[in-house]
């Protein structure tokens, strides 16, 4: 049976009625399911405007995120914490999943780190060993990182000022668009966007931290075709 009017559902697939096809929605994964799905014709397209449409998305647009740990030294995670258990070095983490499409915002907040912080991203291709900062073992030009102290950015070129400092305690945001053309990359600071950005990133990137960090789901914005 190649089509749903075999399964003597009046009008096929559209009879089924909105409930049926919000269901279908949810059992969804991923952004770009919901957005062909959604362009099929236009009586699915306006399952949008029903009140559990909302609902539905926000579950399909949060991500799990999952620490890269190469080695017990680096630290430990519980949950959505990374805990950097050795205090006299520095310390690097990647966070899955690789991010290749779409718009990607993570919300980290730093606690007890002793004054060292950074939050960028990475290539995909970067792996940090344990007691290494971001920009070592070549990776210097593979990651953005935006630094707390001063509140500059590095990445090729180093000591880009201009973004405000940050601290422990505060809501720090890095938000990729892998929508536009360049791709872009973007923070923010208690929800204030930071006046520099940096475009041209990777294809396929990760996010990435240095120190204990506390962080909320990653939360992807994908565009749905009106």
């Amino acid at each position: 049976m190649d089509h749903a009017s075999e399964y003597n559902v009046d009008g096929g697939l559209l009879g089924l009625g909105e409930y049926f096809l919000l269901e279908i929605l949810n059992e969804m994964k991923l952004p770009q399911d919901v957005q062909q799905f959604l362009i099929l014709c236009r009586k699915i397209h306006k399952l949008q405007t029903h009140t559990r449409f909302a609902k539905i998305i926000q579950s399909i647009m949060q991500i799990t995120p999952v620490f890269i740990i190469k080695e017990p030294s680096q630290g430990i995670a519980e949950k959505n914490k990374f805990i950097h258990q050795n205090k006299d070095g520095p310390c690097t983490v990647a966070i899955d999943p690789i991010i290749r499409e779409g718009i990607v915002r993570i919300e980290i907040v730093f606690e007890k780190t002793g004054g060292w912080r950074t939050i960028g991203v990475a290539d995909a291709s970067c792996s940090f060993a344990a007691g290494k900062g971001p920009s070592a073992d070549g990776n210097k030009e593979k990651t953005v990182r935006y630094w707390c102290y001063n509140g500059c950015l590095d990445h090729i070129t180093n000591d880009i000022k201009g973004n405000q400092e940050y601290a422990d305690e505060q809501k720090i945001a890095v938000e990729v668009d892998m929508t536009t053309a360049p791709r872009r990359v973007t923070f923010f600071v208690d929800d204030i966007e930071q006046p520099n950005f940096v475009i041209g990133i990777p294809e396929d990137i990760r996010m990435s931290s240095q120190n204990t960090i506390n962080l909320m789901p990653l939360i992807l914005r994908y565009q749905i075709a009106g």
